[in-house]
C-alpha cells in the first residue's frame, strides 16, 4: 500500500506537468495526425501489387496444427525512440503492484536482451525522503553473460515535489558495467542497477527491477521494447 500510495503521488505530479507543457501525454504520430485532413480517395489506376514470394508462402503450422507467430528476435526489438509515461503504464499501474504477469514467457538468458531499450527509473518510490521523481532514458545492453554494459542515454526528468520537469537529452551518457547472473544482471557505476527479471508478452519484452543510487534514495527501474 505504501509503495502504490508513492507511485500515485509521483504520477500525479508528472501527468500535470505533462499537460501544462504538452508534452508526452500525446504521442507523436497522433500529434501529426491530429492536424491532417482525411485524404480525398484514390481514383487513379494502379498496377496490381505482386506479393514477394516470401509473402506468398503460407504461414508456418506447428505439429498440433496450430499456425506459429514470428519469433521476435533481440535485435529486432531494439529501439532508439524516445521513451513517455504511455511506454510504461504496465508498469505503473500494474507490475509495480502485482508483479510479472503469470502468462509471461521468462527470458533466462541475455543473448536476444542485447540492444536498445525504453527506460524509466521512479526514485523513492515509497515516499520516505522526499524525493519523488521520475526519470526517463534510453539504455543500451550490450556485451556478454560474463561482460556486458548498461549505456544510460538521459532524457527527461520529473520532480514531483518541484512540479517541474527538466530537459536531460544534452547530458553525457553513463555507462554501468557488471555481469548476467541467476536470470538477471547487476550492473555498476554511479549507483548499482539490478535487472531481476526479463519476460516476453504479446510481442514486446520488458524488464524489472531496482537502482542503488549514490545518495541512498531506493529507486525502481523498468525497461520495455519496442
Amino acid at each position: 500500500m505504501k509503495l502504490k500510495k508513492g507511485l500515485i503521488a509521483v504520477l500525479i505530479a508528472a501527468n500535470v506537468i505533462m499537460l501544462v507543457v504538452g508534452i508526452l501525454t500525446i504521442p507523436p504520430n497522433l500529434r501529426a495526425e491530429a492536424g491532417k485532413e482525411s485524404p480525398a480517395p484514390r481514383m487513379e489506376q494502379t498496377a496490381p501489387i505482386i506479393p514477394s514470394p516470401e509473402e506468398e508462402a503460407p504461414p508456418t503450422t506447428t505439429e498440433s496444427g496450430n499456425i506459429s507467430a514470428p519469433e521476435e528476435t533481440g535485435m529486432s526489438l531494439s529501439t532508439e525512440e524516445r521513451p513517455d509515461l504511455e511506454d510504461f503504464l504496465w508498469y505503473t499501474e500494474d507490475v509495480a503492484y502485482d508483479g510479472v504477469p503469470s502468462d509471461a514467457n521468462i527470458i533466462d538468458n541475455i543473448v536476444p536482451l542485447t540492444g536498445g531499450w525504453k527506460a524509466l527509473i521512479v526514485y523513492d518510490p515509497n515516499n520516505e525522503y522526499d524525493a519523488g521523481a521520475m526519470e526517463f532514458l534510453n539504455v543500451a545492453l550490450a556485451g556478454t553473460a560474463e561482460s556486458l554494459s548498461l549505456t544510460l542515454d538521459w532524457y527527461q526528468i520529473f520532480w514531483a515535489n518541484e512540479g517541474e520537469s527538466f530537459d536531460e537529452s544534452d547530458m553525457e551518457d553513463s555507462v554501468f558495467n557488471g555481469k548476467w547472473e541467476n536470470g538477471g544482471l547487476w550492473a555498476s557505476g554511479a549507483g548499482t542497477i539490478r535487472l531481476t527479471q526479463f519476460y516476453a508478452l504479446n510481442g514486446k519484452q520488458y524488464a524489472v527491477g531496482t537502482m542503488d543510487t549514490p545518495d541512498g534514495i531506493p529507486a525502481l527501474v523498468a525497461l520495455v521494447r519496442p
